[in-house]
């Protein structure tokens, strides 16, 4: 199992910080934005009443990328000139008032950014996963040129965005490839297209087209965060397939996040650079190169405590806990991330990420009884229909203790309540991590006794 299964599988909670609820517009000069709260109705009216494009942010409280996004991009200065000249939407998908919102526009990749036209709540741009200032200041650009003239040119764009939301990937896919061919190479959505052209391939089993596509883009793109989120992605892509053109590819993207990693310091976001080391260190586990492994993981940590130091507040400085909790488990030494994640819990004391990380790194220590205890306390703090990613944590505890039967009827339980939750999703992300838990603590339970 490589990394990014094993350790992400054991991490599961990666955190958002949240947003205040306002309807008071900023009214000096390149203030920045200010963002409604899961008020997609009332956000949307305002837009129609201003004739303004709506900016939505769907995001969800388990996100590292979240974090990192609105910790550094969504508080930047750069973004005061674009204040006025869109309405501003923060949307967590685990509220219960958000599910309206996700049977229109379901969302399976965080965050998700769209901006939407007014009247009818069309899709003018759609974005995947976290993006760096220029690259959301190129997105705001494009997408007020195509709300000015109508759609225009982006008609097969926004078919494909349409079509990936309704489920329809194989479609979608065309649609994305036929759109791409229209966009220049210094179009400000052609990575972002690309991307998502690489998501429905993934998510209709075309992980070797995918892993193909990234490869031909790749050098296409002369921006550092641009081919970033090319290679996270098409890396994933490559796990997928096991052949030898697979094996290939990881490798050359694995050299891609090497060489990306020397890029200027202003040409990367943080969490950005952080994942360029992840895909390195899983490169060298992949390959078996210990030595490899070991010197990449440690320039990672080196760089995640840099970030820590310089971060101006709580929020930025646990935007990158998860891949503390993550460089300190392939260190082993999961004690040395304690003193960042207990700082987290103290000056979040209402955010359930930092003790959940908190019980994976007591877990990975064997500490059982400390592992449960931080486990509950995240409980304690998640809303009823965010608990799922935490109770998933929570039985891995269990199994661990010998408590698999208990395990099995608080997931069981879990799920029953999001089932009887009026316009629940099958496909809710909470829903599967519950889902998928539940399964791996069946088969261990059932498992004969050694």
């Amino acid at each position: 199992m490589t990394m990014r299964l094993a350790v992400g599988a054991l991490l599961l909670l990666w955190g958002c910080a949240t947003s205040s609820t306002t309807t008071q517009r900023a009214t000096a000069p390149h203030a920045r934005p200010v963002f409604l709260e899961d008020d997609w109705e009332g956000a949307l009216r305002e837009a129609k009443a201003g004739r303004r494009p709506l900016f939505v942010e769907a995001w969800a409280p388990w996100c590292q990328s979240c974090r990192s996004l609105r910790a550094t991009v969504l508080t930047s200065p750069a973004l005061g000139e674009w204040a006025d000249r869109f309405v501003w939407l923060t949307l967590n998908t685990d509220a219960q008032s958000s599910l309206p919102f996700l049977q229109r526009y379901p969302v399976d990749t965080w965050p998700t950014l769209l901006v939407l036209e007014p009247e009818h709540g069309a899709v003018i741009s759609r974005s995947l996963g976290a993006v760096s200032v220029p690259q959301l200041l190129g997105l705001l650009a494009q997408a007020e040129r195509t709300f000015q003239r109508g759609h225009g040119g982006a008609e097969v764009l926004a078919r494909a965005d349409e079509l990936a939301l309704q489920g329809r990937h194989a479609e979608a896919a065309q649609s994305y490839e036929q759109a791409l061919a229209r966009l220049t190479v210094e179009d400000a959505r052609r990575a972002g297209t690309v991307v998502s052209w690489l998501k429905v391939l993934s998510a209709s089993g075309a992980a070797e087209e995918c892993m193909r596509v990234a490869g031909r883009e790749l050098p296409g793109l002369a921006r550092a965060d641009d081919r970033t989120r090319l290679l996270y992605v098409g890396m994933g892509c490559a796990l997928d397939a096991d052949t030898e053109e697979a094996r290939a590819a990881r490798d050359r993207f694995a050299e891609e996040a090497r060489r990306g990693l020397d890029a200027p310091e202003d040409a990367l976001s943080p969490l950005q650079r952080s994942s360029l080391f992840e895909l390195s260190c899983e490169a060298y586990e992949l390959a078996g190169d210990t030595a490899g492994l070991r010197g990449m993981t440690e320039r990672w940590w080196t760089f995640l405590l840099a970030q820590a130091r310089h971060a101006r507040d709580a929020e930025e400085r646990a935007a990158l806990d998860s891949h503390r909790v993550m460089a300190a488990a392939l260190r082993n030494r999961p004690d040395e991330a304690l003193g960042l994640l207990e700082r987290s819990a103290r000056e979040l004391p209402g955010d359930y990420n930092p003790p959940a990380r908190l019980a994976t790194l007591h877990a990975m220590a064997g500490r059982h009884d400390e592992a449960l205890a931080s486990s509950e306390r995240a409980l304690a703090l998640a809303p009823r229909i965010a608990r799922g990613t935490v109770l998933a944590g929570h039985a891995r505890i269990l199994l661990a203790r010998g408590e698999g039967a208990r395990a099995e009827r608080l997931l069981t339980e879990a799920l029953g309540e999001l089932d009887s939750t009026p316009g629940m999703p099958r496909e809710h992300l909470q829903r599967r991590a519950l889902e998928h838990a539940l399964k791996r603590v069946r088969a261990s339970n059932a498992a004969p006794v050694k």
